[in-house]
């Protein structure tokens, strides 16, 4: 008999939570699982699980589908599921009252958040008391989950997330590197300065473009954000349009690109020379390790969950509104190459021993049949 897990994941976001259910499902099915789901209409969810041909149940609101309880819990015996896993904390309410009606499931909770509020109110101990297992991806977001939800410790697993290392990996093709970098409209020579991230406040891009304002005029650099810039793309437009307005009429104007929403980040990563995270509180940051993948050294906050997978060796780690620690770190890495590349390999090795996609989903696969 076919294992088998139900994915619920009831969000209308566009960022990495979305994106890990998408690369979730095919992991498992190339892992021999079948996969159904539970998501809201006409959502970036609901277009992952179209495209990964999965049998899924779109509602209109979580409301909708918690007035159907009784229809899913039909669909899930028939289709002969024993698993659950949820993906956003509003999802454990219809989590809850399946487990109250199929006692033997085994249902799971990613917290793709870490929130630093607690929460252990009657609501939340009935709905985490349903849990099996709380699923954090990195060390910070574990020790928070432990303080603040009403589980028991040994009941919260760190299980940091995987990028799948064949797709994202370096490029040593020289002609390859020149012609992707023409279509991006990079001048030849430039060290490109890469920033990957929805272009919102909480990823930094107004810590980086002061940086790069005060960086000397005379270094060659080109800068690239990769990411939305307006909200059907998962980005804020007036945010976008603040940072637009500390550009024009500097010499960064002819040395910077926003390239919006991109469908090719596994060819892009690879043609940049270094990559900028100036995140805040990333609980974990898929971008991070995507980028570390492609042979990319990486500059970022020394906050949230960076620090655990950016070491010395891979990138250099800076306070995530320091400007002047900024420039001078963006200024040293692009005058170092040969510094820059071998962080560049350090990167690509310390992903490949750490967060490869199928060292992730094995482990995953052995919390769903129940391991401890």
């Amino acid at each position: 008999m076919t294992d088998k897990v139900l994915q619920l994941c009831m969000s209308s976001g566009k960022g990495g939570m979305e994106i890990y259910v998408d690369r979730a499902i095919e992991d498992l099915k190339e892992e021999g699982w079948e996969v159904i789901g539970i998501c809201l209409e006409n959502t970036k969810v609901e277009a992952y699980m179209q495209l990964n041909g999965v049998a899924y149940k779109a509602f209109k609101s979580n409301l909708a589908a918690l007035a159907n309880v009784l229809g899913i819990r039909r669909w899930l015996i028939d289709q002969g599921v024993k698993v659950v896993h949820c993906h956003k904390s509003s999802d454990l309410r219809l989590s809850a009252l399946l487990k109250c009606l199929m006692p033997n499931i085994n249902v799971l909770y990613t917290d793709h958040v870490g929130g630093r509020r607690t929460k252990k109110s009657p609501y939340h101990r009935f709905a985490y008391g349903k849990v099996d297992r709380v699923l954090s991806i990195s060390q910070a977001t574990h020790q928070r989950n432990v303080s603040n939800l009403p589980v028991p410790p040994k009941h919260v697993i760190c299980l940091p997330h995987g990028v799948n290392i064949s797709t994202y990996r370096p490029c040593h093709d020289a002609q390859a590197i020149r012609a992707k970098r023409d279509a991006l409209g990079v001048p030849d020579g430039a060290v490109v300065i890469g920033l990957p991230g929805r272009v919102t406040p909480g990823k930094g891009q107004d810590v980086w473009v002061k940086a790069l304002l005060a960086l000397n005029p005379a270094l060659d650099f080109y800068a690239l954000s990769i990411g939305g810039t307006d909200y059907a793309s998962g980005g804020v437009e007036s945010f976008y349009a603040e940072l637009q307005g500390l550009i024009v009429g500097t010499l960064l104007e002819g040395k910077i690109s926003f390239l919006g929403h991109r469908s090719d980040l596994a060819e892009i990563l690879p043609v940049l020379d270094m990559v900028c995270i100036p995140s805040e509180n990333e609980a974990f940051g898929l971008t991070i390790i995507e980028s570390m993948a492609c042979g990319m050294p990486i500059i970022g906050s020394n906050t949230g969950s960076l620090p655990e997978l950016v070491d010395s060796a891979s990138g250099v780690l800076v306070g995530p509104h320091d400007i002047d620690a900024w420039a001078t770190a963006m200024g040293t890495m692009v005058r170092d190459d040969t510094g820059r590349q071998a962080m560049g390999r350090a990167a690509r090795a310390r992903v490949e021993q750490h967060f490869s996609n199928k060292k992730h989903v094995k482990r995953l696969i052995e919390l769903y049949r129940g391991a401890v």
